[in-house]
C-alpha cells in the first residue's frame, strides 16, 4: 500500500487508510483532521450511549481547547523529574517479579509483562495495592472497545459493566483523596481542580480510566514484542549482555520495529487534499503508525533491527499534540526491564515458536510468550 496506494479509500471500513510516514505525520499535525471521533455508535448497542459519553471526555478523543486544558493538567504528573521519584520502586518490582519466575518455565506475558505495567501505572496514579488486580479486568474490557476489531453485543455489555465499575471505583477513591491527599497523581489532579483549573469530576474519572487502561496495556505489548524480537537476534542480545548501556538505544529501535499501537484515527472536519486524493468532510481516516515506522522512504532497511539509527523520529507514541502522555514512563519501564533481563539472565531462553498474538487491529502484542529464566 505504501508503494501503490498510500492514501487508500476503503469502502469496507467507510473511510481512508494512510500508510506512508510523511502522510501520517501530515494527518496528525493538521487541525482539519479532528480527534473527536468515537469507536462506537449507538446503533445496535442500545446502552452504548453511556459509554460514548464517558469516552468523549478522554484526551484521546478531544481537540483544543478542551484537549489543551486537560493535557496541561495531566502532563504535570508525567514529567521526567516527577517520574524519577518512582524509579526505585519500579526497579524493585521488576526484580521481585523476575525472581518469582526463576528456575522454571513461565509465561513472560502473564507473569511479568502484565503485572509490571499495571502495578506501575496504579502506583503513579495512587491506586491502593490491594485494588490493582481487580483493575486489570476492567482495563481489558475498556481495551476491547478501541481494539479496532468487530466486537459482539456481549462484549459491549461486558465493557459497559467494566466502565461503570471503573467509574464507581474512582469516584469513591476521589472522595478518599479529597479528605486525605497523598503523594500521587490523583491527589495532584484534585488539587489542580480545586485551584480553579476547571477539571470536572467527570473529566477526571474519564481520563483516569484512560491512563490506567492505556497506560499499562500498551507497555505490556511493548515488553512482549521487544523480547520476542530480541530472541531472534542473538548477536544483539549478547551485545546487550556485554554492555547494558546499549539498552536505551535498543528500546528506541524496538519501539519502531514492532509498534504496540499500530493504528489511530481522525475525522476530516472539512475537505482535505492529501497526496493527490480528496478526502471529504466527515470522512474517517486511519493512520497506520506501524507502517509509517517501516516506511523505506524514511528508514534504511526498515525490516531490520538497527540500534545505530539516527535522524527520523519514530511515530510509536504518535505525533503532535496527541503524542502519548505516558511515553516517558513506558521508556523508563522498558529500560529497567530489559536491563534487568540481560544483567540477571544472559542465557534466557524464549519459546518464540510458541508465541501467540493478541486479536486486535489497533494493538499489536502477545497473549503468550514462554520463557525460561536461567
Amino acid at each position: 500500500m505504501r508503494d501503490e496506494d498510500p492514501v487508500h479509500e476503503d469502502p469496507k471500513i467507510g473511510g481512508w487508510i494512510v500508510t506512508r510516514y510523511e502522510d501520517v505525520v501530515a494527518v496528525l499535525d493538521d487541525k482539519r483532521f479532528s480527534a473527536e471521533r468515537l469507536p462506537l455508535t449507538d446503533e445496535g448497542y442500545g446502552s452504548a450511549r453511556a459509554m460514548r459519553e464517558a469516552l468523549s471526555s478522554q484526551l484521546l478523543f478531544l481537540d483544543p481547547p478542551d484537549h489543551t486544558r486537560l493535557r496541561k493538567l495531566f502532563a504535570k504528573a508525567f514529567t521526567p523529574r516527577r517520574l524519577d521519584t518512582f524509579k526505585p520502586q519500579i526497579e524493585a518490582l521488576t526484580h521481585e517479579l523476575l525472581s518469582s519466575c526463576m528456575g522454571r518455565a513461565t509465561d513472560f506475558i502473564h507473569e511479568f509483562a502484565v503485572p509490571l505495567p499495571v502495578t506501575v501505572i496504579a502506583l503513579v496514579l495512587g491506586v491502593p495495592t490491594d485494588d490493582r488486580l481487580k483493575l486489570r479486568g476492567w482495563s481489558a474490557a475498556f481495551g476491547s472497545l478501541i481494539s479496532g476489531r468487530p466486537i459482539r453485543g456481549s462484549e459491549v455489555a461486558q465493557a459497559l459493566g467494566g466502565i461503570a465499575e471503573f467509574e464507581d471505583y474512582f469516584a469513591r477513591l476521589i472522595q478518599v483523596r479529597r479528605a486525605a491527599p497523598e503523594d500521587d497523581l490523583l491527589s495532584d489532579l484534585i488539587a489542580a481542580e480545586e485551584a480553579g483549573d476547571r477539571l470536572s469530576e467527570q473529566e477526571l474519572i474519564a481520563n483516569l480510566i484512560l491512563l490506567l487502561a492505556a497506560g499499562h496495556g500498551t507497555t505490556t505489548h511493548f515488553l512482549g514484542n521487544g523480547l520476542l524480537a530480541l530472541s531472534r537476534e542473538p548477536a544483539l542480545w549478547q551485545a546487550m549482555v556485554a554492555d547494558p548501556a546499549l539498552v536505551p538505544a535498543v528500546v528506541s529501535e524496538l519501539l519502531r520495529f514492532d509498534t504496540p499501537v499500530q493504528v489511530t484515527g481522525r475525522k476530516a472536519i472539512q475537505h482535505v487534499e492529501l497526496a493527490g486524493r480528496r478526502i471529504a468532510e466527515g470522512a474517517r481516516v486511519r493512520v497506520v503508525l506501524g507502517s509509517a515506522n517501516r516506511d523505506e522512504r524514511h528508514f534504511a532497511n526498515p525490516d531490520s533491527l538497527d540500534i545505530h539509527r539516527e535522524g527520523t523520529r519514530t511515530l510509536s507514541f504518535g505525533q503532535g499534540i496527541h503524542t502519548c502522555l505516558g511515553a516517558v514512563l513506558a521508556r523508563v519501564e522498558a529500560q529497567i526491564a530489559f536491563n534487568a533481563l540481560v544483567t540477571r539472565f544472559p542465557n534466557l531462553k524464549v519459546g518464540s515458536d510458541l508465541a501467540e498474538r493478541t486479536s486486535s487491529v489497533t494493538f499489536r502484542g502477545l497473549q503468550r510468550l514462554p520463557v525460561s529464566l536461567q
